[in-house]
């Protein structure tokens, strides 16, 4: 009876030294478990951003190179995800900008799953008519979501506070029109509007090349600056009456959140580059 009395009290000295061991190591294992998990949603969030998402963001989700699905160059149309002002600080300067009170990553995973009305962001969730389920959306979010881990994208980061839109463009700091092409090209312009030198390059919006001369003479009693600017801001204000496939839709399709996305110098910037246009 003592022996097994002997027995059992080690065994349960064995089994309660193993649990305290097992306790030790649990939490880098199941910290291990988690990131091995991560690493995995990235990785396949990865694969589904380059077969679905850069024709329109870009290999590196910067707006820039992007490809068709044959690999051809072709402008980007949509908005840099690889980008400081949706990724860095919690909230985020665009999310701040349009007063989202959720968090980063549902801003994100909303957007993918039920797309941009009247933009040509698709609806990608299969809750919406898209053709993702809601573990690739949630891995897409996941990939797009890892480029803030790039200190030189998030390093320094200040958020931005609303802008207070002027009724005038005159009212805007002085802009630099070197900036503009990099402007242009980042907000997805080039996408729709082409290249200002080459005017069969346009997809969707008018042709930019003659801007400057186009604008001065669409609205009377508007000056070409305010033209533009109106039209930046309010996409509806104006509608041109001739896009590359007919007349141009109406409403527009064009952004509409360009209020929300450039700053007053941003803006002052891309209207002194349309200032440049002028080609005949």
């Amino acid at each position: 009876m003592q022996v097994k009395v002997v027995i059992g009290t080690i065994a349960f000295m064995l089994v309660m030294i193993i649990l305290g061991v097992a306790a030790l190591f649990e939490p880098a294992r199941l910290q291990a478990t988690t990131d091995a998990f991560a690493g995995r949603q990235v990785e396949k969030g990865a694969q589904l951003f380059r077969e679905n998402c850069v024709e329109c963001h870009g290999l590196e989700g910067k707006a820039q190179d992007c490809v068709d699905f044959t690999g051809e160059a072709k402008g980007c149309v949509g908005l840099p995800l690889n980008h400081a002002p949706l990724l860095c600080g919690e909230p985020s300067t665009r999310l701040q900008q349009i007063n989202w009170q959720s968090s980063k990553s549902n801003y994100i995973a909303q957007t993918i799953a039920a797309g941009r009305p009247g933009t040509v962001m698709p609806t990608w969730s299969q809750n919406f008519g898209g053709p993702l389920g809601d573990h690739q959306v949630e891995q897409l979010t996941a990939y797009v979501l890892n480029w803030a881990n790039d200190p030189e994208l998030c390093g320094d980061v200040t958020v931005v506070e609303q802008v207070e839109w002027p009724e005038s463009w005159e009212e805007l700091p002085q802009g630099d029109a070197a900036a503009g092409p990099g402007l242009y090209q980042i907000n997805g312009c080039l996408g729709c509007h082409g290249d200002p030198a080459n005017p069969d390059s346009a997809t969707v919006g008018p042709h930019l090349g003659n801007i400057a001369n186009v604008a001065a003479v669409r609205e009377p009693g508007v000056s070409a600056e305010q033209y533009i600017y109106e039209s930046i801001l309010y996409p509806n204000t104006y509608i041109a009456p001739d896009c590359p496939n007919g007349p141009c839709l109406e409403p527009s399709v064009m952004r509409a959140d360009y209020g929300t996305v450039l700053s007053l110098e941003e803006m002052a910037d891309l209207i002194a580059y349309y200032m440049t246009l002028s080609n005949e």
